[in-house]
């Protein structure tokens, strides 16, 4: 059976939970995927994992790459392979036995773009790229901003801008690991650069999309500010706030000033 759907894995460094997600992929009641795993420059064993899955299974398809954060390796994987859906996991992340099945039919289903279902968060609205399945020809050539952080952002962004039709669905498919030695819950000076950085590609998409800079600017405020507000109020170390202001002038600069769209940082 030709793969139907591809799930797109960013590889850095996962040796810990890598494993756990590559056997939940083998115990899927669906056949109908294959796994693209992109190493992302990794200095740990996770390479010699991949491979030994890719030994056992030939649906995992392993593309090695020098690191460029995980909106640069899911770029990778989406251009990988032709499959018709696309479906992401995070490494140390698992997906459930009935998840591919699932979103598959569901989509099939509806005649969507996009369907969205639950992981073990049950959170009523979502930003994780990991909560969906996606028709490929649908989301054209959308693409992750280069960076690790906010990248889920800009990608979902860019294709609410495309006015993409979605079906959300009741059912847990997805577990998602708490883990706070993740980069997004270190909350550093260059998290905090690469946040920004994709509230400036969401500006460059909004642009390319025709809208105008204060609607940019009305769209952007909420999630601009209560970010900023989180870092005063729970990350507010002395280098983080450094960090803030310039990014906050930056981000303005950008909005009202600077009209080129090139952002794909």
């Amino acid at each position: 059976m030709n793969a139907s759907v591809s799930i797109i894995v960013g590889v850095y460094n996962g040796e810990k939970y890598l494993a756990e997600l590559l056997d939940s992929i083998l115990s899927q009641t669906s056949y109908a995927w294959i796994c693209i795993c992109v190493n992302d420059g990794s200095t740990d064993s996770s390479l010699s994992i991949l491979e030994c899955y890719a030994k056992k299974d030939s649906r995992f398809k392993i593309v090695s790459r020098q690191n460029g954060g995980v909106g640069a390796a899911r770029n990778t994987g989406i251009d990988a392979f032709d499959s018709k859906y696309i479906m992401f996991a995070d490494q140390d992340d698992k997906l459930l036995p009935s998840a591919v099945a699932t979103a598959l039919s569901a989509i099939e289903d509806s005649g969507t773009d996009i369907v969205r279902f639950q992981s073990n968060k049950h959170m009523r609205k979502s930003n994780a790229v990991w909560e969906r399945i996606y028709r490929r020809d649908a989301i054209r050539d959308v693409r992750f901003p280069h960076i690790t952080g906010g990248e889920d952002n800009a990608f979902l962004w860019e294709l609410d801008l495309l006015g993409l039709k979605t079906t959300e669905i009741p059912d847990e498919l997805y577990w998602n690991r708490t883990n706070n030695g993740s980069f997004s819950h270190a909350v550093s000076p260059k998290y905090i650069g690469n946040v920004f950085a994709g509230y400036r590609s969401m500006i460059a998409a909004g642009r390319r999309n025709h809208l105008s800079t204060w609607r940019l600017f009305a769209k952007l405020f909420s999630p601009v500010f209560w970010f900023s507000l989180s870092i005063v109020v729970k990350r507010h170390s002395l280098a983080n706030l450094r960090t803030l202001l310039p990014e906050l002038t930056r981000l303005m600069t950008f909005t009202f000033f600077n009209h080129k769209e090139a952002l794909h940082v």
